[in-house]
C-alpha cells in the first residue's frame, strides 16, 4: 500500500512539472508573436512645438494662400465723384501667390460713369499681402496700371492716356472649399489724367469673388 501511494505521489509530481513546462514554453511562444509597439518618445513631443505655439507667420494656414497656389476672380467698383454722380468699374484679375500670404497677379479695369460719356479702360500689375489668412482673411494690395479713357469734355472720338497707381485693404471669407467673397475698399493715384476724369474714380468699394486653386 505504502509503495502504491508513492508511486501515485511520483506520477502527480511528473504530470506538474510537466504541465507547468508545457504552460511556460506557450507564453514564451505568444510574446514573441505579439507585434512590440513602440512607446512614444515623450521628450521629443515635448520640445517639438505645435500650430498654436509657433508665430503667426509660422503657421501654415489656409492651403488658398501657400506657395504655388492661385486665384481667378472678378471685382465690381462702386464711387461717386466729386459732384459728378456715380460710377462703376469692373476687375477681372488672376494672381500666383510665390510666397506663403504673398502673391503677384495682372489685373484690368473697365470703368464706367452712369450719367456721360466717361468710360475708361486700364491693365497692370498688382501684388497683395495676407496677414491674416485663414477663413477669414485680411489682405492689402497696391499696383500700377496703364489705360486710356475718353470723354465728351475731350472730344468725342479722342482718347487720353493715362497711369495710375492703386492702394487698398480688404478683408474676405471662406465661402466654399475654393470660393472666396471679398469686401475692399481702393483708391487712385494719377500722373496725367486731367481733374475732370480724376474726380470720376476713387475710392472706390469694391465687392469681389476668387476661385482658389490650391498647390
Amino acid at each position: 500500500m505504502k509503495r502504491f501511494i508513492n508511486r501515485l505521489i511520483y506520477a502527480l509530481t511528473i504530470c506538474l512539472i510537466t504541465t507547468v513546462a508545457v504552460q511556460a514554453q506557450e507564453t514564451d511562444t505568444l510574446r514573441r508573436d505579439v507585434p512590440v509597439t513602440p512607446v512614444p518618445d515623450s521628450s521629443s513631443r515635448m520640445t517639438t512645438p505645435s500650430d498654436d505655439q509657433k508665430s503667426y507667420i509660422e503657421r501654415p494656414g489656409s492651403p488658398w494662400f501657400q506657395r504655388g497656389a492661385a486665384f481667378i476672380g472678378v471685382a465690381l467698383g462702386f464711387a461717386t465723384g466729386k459732384g459728378q454722380g456715380l460710377y462703376t468699374a469692373f476687375n477681372p484679375r488672376v494672381a500666383l501667390f510665390i510666397q506663403r500670404g504673398l502673391a503677384i497677379g495682372l489685373r484690368g479695369a473697365f470703368e464706367s460713369r452712369a450719367s456721360t460719356s466717361y468710360r475708361a479702360n486700364s491693365a497692370g500689375a498688382f501684388v497683395r499681402y495676407y496677414p491674416v489668412r485663414n477663413a477669414f482673411y485680411v489682405f492689402g494690395e497696391g499696383g500700377f496700371n496703364v489705360g486710356k479713357f475718353r470723354s465728351s469734355d475731350v472730344g468725342p472720338n479722342d482718347r487720353r492716356g493715362f497711369s495710375s497707381l492703386n492702394i487698398g485693404l480688404g478683408l474676405g471669407i471662406r465661402a466654399t472649399d475654393r470660393l472666396g467673397i471679398e469686401l475692399m475698399i481702393e483708391n487712385n493715384y494719377y500722373d496725367k489724367a486731367p481733374v475732370y476724369a480724376g474726380n470720376n474714380r476713387g475710392p472706390q468699394i469694391k465687392l469681389g469673388a476668387n476661385f482658389h486653386i490650391s498647390r
